[in-house]
C-alpha cells in the first residue's frame, strides 16, 4: 500500500472522512518510527534494526594516515566494516577501550567513525555495513519499506491514534493489539527466514517435532 492507500483505509475503517491529511500523515510517519523501534515483548534484546529491509552499505576510500571518516546521514547502527582485501572484519568497540586494541577496531563518536590501525595507504576501498533509518514519506505515492504483507500495521496504528483522539480507549487498545499482532508475525517470519539461511543447520526428524 502507498501512503495514500493507508490514509484512505484509515478514514474508511473508522468511518470518518473529515480527518485532515496533516493528521493522517503524522500518524503514518509515527507508525513508521514505531515499526523501526519495535521489540518483541518477551525478547527486548531483539530489535527491528537488524532486519533486512534496513541494511545498507557505503563505500569509502582510505586516506593515508587518516583514521576519521563521516558516517552516512541516514546511519542508525553499525554492522560491519572491512577494508578491501583484508578479510578480517573490524569490530565496533567503545571509545574508552581503544588503547586495548592494536588493529581491526572501529569506534563511533558523534557523526564520525574512527579506524585502528590508521590506514597507511590511500585509495583502498572501505565498506561500511550499517543499519539505516527508513526514508521519511514525502508523497502519497510512497510505500513503507517493510514488505507489503505487513503494511496493515500502519493502518492499525493510525486507527489507534484516531480512537485516542476520540477518547475511545477500548478501540484504541484493540487496534494497538492488532499492530502488535502484525509486528510479531513479521518478527516470526524474519526469524524463520534467518534460520533457514543459516550456514549451519541441523535436521530434526518429523516424529520429534511437537
Amino acid at each position: 500500500m502507498t501512503r495514500g492507500n493507508i490514509k484512505t483505509r484509515i478514514k474508511n475503517e473508522v468511518d470518518d472522512q473529515t480527518i485532515t491529511d496533516a493528521l493522517l500523515e503524522g500518524w503514518i510517519q509515527t507508525a513508521d518510527e514505531r515499526v523501526q523501534t519495535w521489540r518483541p515483548p518477551k525478547d527486548q534484546d531483539q530489535t527491528f534494526d537488524w532486519w533486512d529491509y534496513l541494511k545498507d552499505t557505503k563505500p569509502y576510500a582510505t586516506q593515508a594516515s587518516i583514521d576519521k571518516y563521516p558516517l552516512p546521514d541516514n546511519f542508525r547502527a553499525f554492522i560491519e566494516l572491512k577494508i578491501q582485501d583484508d578479510t578480517k572484519p573490524y569490530s565496533l568497540i567503545d571509545y574508552r577501550d581503544r588503547e586495548n586494541f592494536r588493529d581491526h577496531a572501529v569506534w563511533i563518536l558523534g557523526q564520525f567513525f574512527y579506524i585502528k590501525e590508521t590506514p597507511s595507504a590511500g585509495g583502498k576501498t572501505i565498506t561500511l555495513a550499517f543499519v539505516r533509518f527508513s526514508d521519511p514519506f514525502i508523497s502519497d505515492n510512497d510505500e513503507p519499506e517493510i514488505e507489503p504483507i505487513y503494511h496493515e500495521a500502519y493502518v492499525a496504528f493510525g486507527k489507534s491514534r484516531y480512537y485516542n483522539q476520540q477518547g475511545d480507549s477500548e478501540l484504541e487498545s484493540q487496534n494497538m493489539a492488532e499492530f502488535e499482532r502484525i509486528m510479531q508475525a513479521k518478527w516470526r517470519d524474519q526469524s524463520l527466514k534467518l534460520m533457514s539461511s543459516a550456514r549451519e543447520t541441523a535436521a530434526i526428524q518429523k516424529q520429534y517435532l511437537i
